[in-house]
């Protein structure tokens, strides 16, 4: 209830930053060329810091997808906006329904499977997503929501990533790139594993690796539980592998 009255101002919803500024920001409310101009240029702002972030890790999705995903959507939630004003019988959820249902197919188009069955892009997706529904909050006005949106999202990829690796370096279950001499040497290699109390819970055939010479495999294991003992963690285990003399390379797929 608190939060829905000091939105409130009269009949009409005011963000909590047009409101800060008072009266002589009320402009920010409605349908100016003024307001057309911070709308997209805070869009361009918030867009391109996430872009930017994305950009220094090399991601397929960097700066300027961002800013465009970011601006067309602000674009999109001016346009709403306008048309509940100039035809109020119309729909005006459509246009940021199908904006937040394009931008989810834009975001597939960043997910790739590599050589090592590794899949990668999912989080440029996810940003991707979050990018284009802050844009729209800027679009209709909403700038509190859009600007704390923006930080929230730009300090999830930037600050989390080595929270996330920590839970991941303890998983229990992890899948392993394996690249052997020959095709008889997994065998070997599975015996080595469940002797040292790993359970092997699936194992595939690399075929991207057939003209190398190579058996290459991704092989998902689980590490041994021990109570009030810490099982070898993941680089241990990847390490041990490596030193088998039929194992060409190992590496834990992230």
């Amino acid at each position: 209830m608190l939060f829905l009255n000091f939105l409130a101002e009269g009949s009409q919803y005011v963000d909590p930053i047009v409101k800060l500024f008072g009266q002589g920001a009320s402009w920010l409310s409605t349908i100016t060329i003024g307001s057309v101009i911070v709308r997209l240029l805070l869009a361009i702002l918030c867009g391109g810091t996430l872009g930017a972030e994305r950009a220094m890790k090399r991601h397929a999705a960097g700066f300027r997808t961002y800013i465009l995903v970011a601006v067309g959507a602000a674009i999109a939630g001016f346009t709403n906006e306008f048309i509940s004003l100039a035809y109020p019988a119309s729909d005006v959820g459509r246009i940021g329904n199908g904006v937040v249902t394009g931008i989810g197919f834009l975001g597939a188009g960043t997910i790739l499977v590599t050589s090592r069955n590794k899949i990668i892009g999912l989080t440029t997706a996810a940003a991707l997503w979050a990018c284009g529904c802050m844009g729209l909050a800027i679009g209709h006005g909403f700038y509190t929501l859009g600007i704390a949106a923006s930080l929230i999202i730009f300090l999830i990829l930037s600050v989390t990533p080595p929270i996330e690796n920590y839970f991941i370096d303890r998983a229990r279950v992890f899948t392993l790139h394996v690249e052997l001499d020959a095709r008889p040497n997994l065998k070997e290699l599975i015996n080595y594993l469940r002797a040292n109390s790993y359970q092997v819970s699936n194992v595939e055939h690399n075929l991207a690796y057939a003209s190398s010479g190579l058996s290459v495999y991704s092989i998902t294991v689980v590490a041994p539980y021990i109570k009030g003992m810490r099982a070898i963690s993941q680089k241990a285990i990847c390490a041990a592998i490596n030193e088998l003399p039929y194992v060409n390379h190992a590496e834990v797929l992230l």
